[in-house]
């Protein structure tokens, strides 16, 4: 098993946001990461305006964070592993 590197973890959840209704604790279990760092990803995506936190607690990309996703999975070869 090997590690994944930042920025396929910040893939998967730009993948994950924009595609469903996500909250924190199930972006964390979906992505095998504990409650911490789903946070600290989360909010730094946040700051970057990459997602935004809907009131109902629903995590959704915005059009830059579209964007940055699509680029991502240019790089990975159009494949995300999961």
């Amino acid at each position: 098993m090997t590690r994944r590197d930042k920025l396929d973890i910040i893939s998967e959840i730009l993948s994950l946001c924009k595609n469903k209704e996500m909250k924190k604790t199930r972006i964390a279990n979906v992505l095998n990461l504990n409650f911490q760092k789903a946070s600290e990803y989360l909010d730094w995506l946040m700051v970057h305006d990459l997602v935004h936190e809907e009131k109902n607690g629903i995590y959704k990309t915005t059009s830059a964070g579209d964007a940055l996703q699509a680029n991502l999975e240019g790089l990975n070869g159009g494949s995300s592993e999961k």
